[in-house]
């Protein structure tokens, strides 16, 4: 990759086959966003350490999602493989544009670089959500303490009157020293639909979440602080999100749906966790001119 002009203070346009924006925070902390899919792909501490996972296998040209990182799932979002089942904003070149002058939604401050993306079109041949004009903004913010603020904004723009339902979801992959040494905290005793199971609904038992096998679950309802925990790395990270991303999808494909996935590593299952904020279950339903904000926010520490 090779650096291109500063264009605000600690980011970077980096000019490559797959263009992206690099933000530095004057904490040491560093963080790359693509324009395909506007997928955060990198987020590293001061000790220049990954803090996302991407896979070694991921695969960087249209019309395939990059496998890793923080994709965007916008407008749908299911618990199968094909492409378009979580929606076509992660496949979709985005475009920066500068909100500085939009008072309602003010710069943050200049020592925490960010910057706003915008995806404003769509497929002309995505079959499950037909004939809409839409707005959907992502600011992404790295803090000078490390901590990776992402607050999506989606706008219905349709002047035909109609309304537009959605799902949402921060598709975030998290890298862990042995997934089996992993656990999730703040989801006990939380209903959750089974997407292995018929979708049927249960309540998580009083333990923390670990892993033994395949999981694809969402949770219900969910407390706005959730922590993923990797025991053997000694570090947590925390999820913190708003009310408006009432769910928390946990998934690991285990190892049989690993070998079937192309951009993944046979093993590198046990290498990962997604654990994502997320409106799936419960839709979003905006009128022209609605505005609906999601917002979460990402913190690492070593215990």
């Amino acid at each position: 990759m090779q650096p291109a002009v500063w264009q605000w203070p600690y980011r970077q346009y980096i000019e490559d086959s797959c263009p992206s924006i690099l933000l530095h925070s004057p904490g040491g902390y560093s963080a790359e966003i693509l324009y395909f899919g506007a997928q955060v792909i990198s987020w590293e501490n001061e000790r220049h350490e990954e803090l996302l996972f991407l896979s070694g296998k991921a695969v960087y040209r249209l019309p395939h999602p990059v496998r890793g990182g923080i994709p965007i799932c916008f407008p749908t979002f299911y618990d199968n493989y094909d492409v378009e089942d979580n929606g076509f904003a992660r496949t979709r070149m985005w475009r920066t544009e500068d909100l500085m002058d939009d008072a309602a939604f003010p710069a943050p401050p200049r020592d925490h670089a960010f910057v706003d993306f915008i995806l404003d079109n769509m497929p002309d041949n995505f079959p499950d959500w037909p004939n809409h004009r839409f707005e959907l903004r992502l600011r992404v913010i790295l803090e000078p303490t490390g901590d990776l603020t992402m607050i999506s904004r989606v706008k219905n723009v349709n002047t035909d009157g109609n309304p537009f339902t959605f799902k949402f979801a921060y598709h975030t992959y998290f890298p862990v020293s042995d997934i089996m040494e992993t656990q999730v905290e703040g989801l006990e005793r939380v209903d959750y639909v089974d997407y292995l199971d018929d979708h049927e609904r249960f309540t998580e038992g009083p333990n923390p979440i670990t892993f033994a096998n395949e999981v694809d679950k969402v949770y219900l309802n969910t407390p706005d602080v959730i922590t993923v925990r990797d025991r053997e790395r000694r570090r947590t990270y925390t999820i913190h999100k708003d009310a408006n991303l009432p769910e928390i999808v946990v998934w690991n494909p285990w190892e049989f749906e690993a070998r079937r996935m192309s951009d993944l590593g046979d093993e590198e299952y046990r290498e990962m966790v997604c654990v994502e904020a997320a409106a799936v279950e419960s839709e979003i339903t905006l009128n022209p001119d609605q505005e609906w904000t999601g917002t979460q926010r990402l913190s690492v520490e070593q215990f």
